[in-house]
């Protein structure tokens, strides 16, 4: 109760303390730092000034050539250490994507997954260029206002269909691009190399002189292109799911599900009684994937699709701290070629929602009754009631805490009359905006804000064209009673609401493509992308042939800019550990080994219960590897592989009949 109440006084404080980070920021150098506003929703306990902070650094937009004058916003946010005497190196995370932020919307997540790093050091985010909320350089603002109602409803994208039914690349696609450069960005530019040398920018200017890299999917390359690029500053570094840039990554699609499937298999093959149960698992698998994609696969009456096959497989990538499928899955491939009785297919399965079995308040008391005494049973009982309560509670705080965020951000943030136009707007939208039509109009008009000057009359203007009647009326009077700043702040929070929702268009169809098509798919081909797919042990073209031919369809909109050196291997002796994880199906596995190739001081670990990124998956790695950042010579042991090894499997009750 006592950190509750700290909490919400700290919350509902006029200023917060903020002198850890002023201290900070006065040592930086080098580039501008500009504080801003932190994004919900963020971590209960998080308290913007005094243990999390928000801004933007700008760098140049070409770090060979920054005399040019064109410059890239990149936003940050530090999470403050938990200790008064924190390292010095903070741990920065390099996201992956690319394209794909973490501080629009991931602020909460981020400071779950790095909470162990947090006990002694900083932890730094931010969105890369053409990223996320950094993606200011990149939009296409007037083909999005003009259009943003198709993009919110993904009615329009990156590709559309010819009139056979093939997929071209969109008019919409081609405006947006054209809208970018003729504004006089350098698309060429939004590439790895440059983000390598955004890093150590980043991290001098809010005050830091070392510091500790930690990459996951694209933020693995990142890693390495740093260490190749930009090493001056870093002390250690961490790649868990790793994409080598050596690798190539779109010829190779299927790869990474194929080989865990391999794994999955073979990990069966190894254990007796699963293999006694599941003989040819592979066998009876490809047999099972063949007639699935042919129709033949018919249970109870359904024919299964291969998607809900392979969904086995890759359901496992999505469960965080969900339970493991993997001690189902050969019963459940098993169960499909039987075509009779499902039962673990049933108990997992529902609606192609997947549930591990978890045990409940009754299972727990079953389970222990006939261990304990009546007197322990009766504690147990209470303690089991004790946690339900203890849970809800803490549920309906979170969202207690949120709302009293929000509420605090009109006041502060926006300031009162905006905020007031806010809500006066909000409650306006249900009882004016009625139809279909004057829903898109409302919306057109809103984002429309954000093109020209926040001035008074076009804020007014769009008030009168889009509302009547009593609101009307107040949302005038509002607007008129506000400051010039109060007006430009109205502007701002639309312009920021319109990109939170147009995001992920903007992430599909602009900031992972200017990566993709630029350096990556010129290293690629679609043959290249047929023969590997005919060196699979499964097929699973089921999951990638679409968007495989998106990709190389859409590359067709962007110019290709390779680089010399960006595919070799990268050398370096900065101490390293690499992690790969047998549940991943975006990166394989034998990856994070392969990455190591041209690391004389790096440390290679497998764990087998883990997805893409393994820290979000079991707690061990972020004990492994804050045990390595705290000491980047220490050899570490197998404590984490041996602890996330693979579980028994689960046997059907009809295997004993069947035998």
């Amino acid at each position: 109760m006592k950190d509750i109440i700290t909490l919400l006084m700290a919350l509902t404080a006029p200023e917060p303390d903020g002198r850890y980070f002023e201290t900070l920021l006065a040592r930086g150098e080098g580039a501008p730092v500009e504080i801003v506003s932190c994004r919900d929703p963020m971590a209960m306990s998080e308290i913007v000034g005094e243990t999390i902070l928000c801004g933007t650094v700008t760098v140049p937009e070409d770090h060979d050539a920054p005399q040019n004058g064109q410059s890239v916003d990149l936003a940050f946010a530090i999470l403050r250490s938990e200790t008064t005497y924190p390292a010095p190196d903070p741990l920065v995370y390099l996201h992956g994507g690319p394209g794909i932020g973490n501080l629009n919307s991931g602020l909460s997540f981020m400071a779950d997954a790095f909470a162990p790093f947090r006990a002694n050091r900083d932890v730094i985010i931010f969105d890369q260029r053409a990223a996320g909320i950094s993606s200011g350089s990149v939009v296409c603002n007037e083909q999005i206002a003009q259009n943003v109602s198709q993009v919110m409803t993904e009615e329009t994208g990156a590709l559309e269909a010819d009139p056979e039914g093939n997929p071209v690349v969109s008019q919409f696609l081609k405006d947006c691009l054209s809208e970018i450069e003729a504004d006089g960005t350098d698309l060429s530019k939004y590439n790895t190399r440059q983000n390598a040398l955004d890093v150590p920018m980043i991290l001098t200017a809010l005050g830091y002189e070392e510091w500790n890299l930690y990459g996951i999917s694209y933020g693995t390359k990142l890693t390495l292109e740093v260490l190749r690029t930009a090493p001056e500053g870093v002390r250690s570094a961490v790649i868990d799911g790793v994409a080598p840039p050596w690798v190539r990554l779109y010829d190779t699609l299927t790869l990474p599900l194929a080989e865990s499937m391999q794994r999955l298999v073979e990990d069966c093959a190894a254990d007796t009684a699963c293999d006694t149960a599941y003989p040819d698992l592979g066998g009876v698998l490809r047999d099972v994937i063949a007639r699935s994609t042919a129709g033949d696969l018919v249970v109870d009456g359904a024919t299964i699709p291969p998607q809900l096959v392979l969904s086995f497989f890759s359901q496992r990538n999505d469960r965080f701290n969900l339970g493991s499928l993997t001690p189902y899955i050969p019963a459940m491939v098993y169960e499909l070629h039987r075509g009779e009785d499902t039962p673990t297919i049933e108990m997992v399965v529902k609606d192609w929602n997947f549930s591990v079995p978890q045990p409940d308040a009754e299972a727990v008391l079953a389970a222990r009754r006939d261990d304990l005494t009546e007197q322990q049973v009766h504690l147990l009982q209470m303690a089991l009631g004790d946690a339900e309560i203890i849970e809800d509670a803490t549920a309906a705080l979170g969202i207690a805490v949120a709302d009293l965020r929000r509420q605090l951000r009109r006041d502060r943030v926006l300031g009162p009359m905006p905020g007031l136009f806010d809500a006066e707007m909000s409650a306006a939208v249900p009882d004016t905006i009625v139809t279909s039509d004057a829903a898109r109009a409302t919306l057109e008009g809103y984002s429309a804000l954000q093109l020209g000057e926040p001035t008074r009359a076009r804020l007014s203007e769009f008030v009168e064209t889009h509302f009547e009647g009593p609101h009307l009326a107040r949302l005038l009077a509002i607007v008129e009673a506000m400051t010039d700043e109060e007006v430009a702040a109205v502007y701002a929070d639309a312009a920021q609401s319109v990109q939170s929702h147009t995001l992920e268009f903007q992430q599909n169809s602009i900031d992972l493509m200017l990566y993709a098509c630029q350096e990556d798919v010129p290293y690629n081909t679609m043959e290249g992308y047929r023969q590997t797919v005919a060196e699979q042990p499964f097929d699973v073209t089921a999951f990638f042939d679409g968007p495989a031919m998106g990709v190389y369809t859409a590359c067709k909109a962007f110019t290709p800019a390779p680089r010399d050196n960006w595919h070799e291997v990268v050398e370096s002796d900065i101490p390293t550990v690499s992690i790969g994880s047998g549940w991943d199906t975006q990166t394989a596995a034998s990856w994070a080994k392969e990455a190591t190739r041209g690391l004389s001081n790096a440390q290679h670990f497998f764990i087998a219960e883990a997805g893409h990124g393994a820290l979000a998956y079991v707690d061990c790695v972020g004990d492994m590897t804050v045990a390595f950042v705290n000491d980047p010579s220490r050899r570490l042991d197998n404590s984490c592989v041996e602890a996330t090894a693979v579980p028994a499997f689960h046997i059907a009750p009809w295997v004993e009949t069947a035998q």
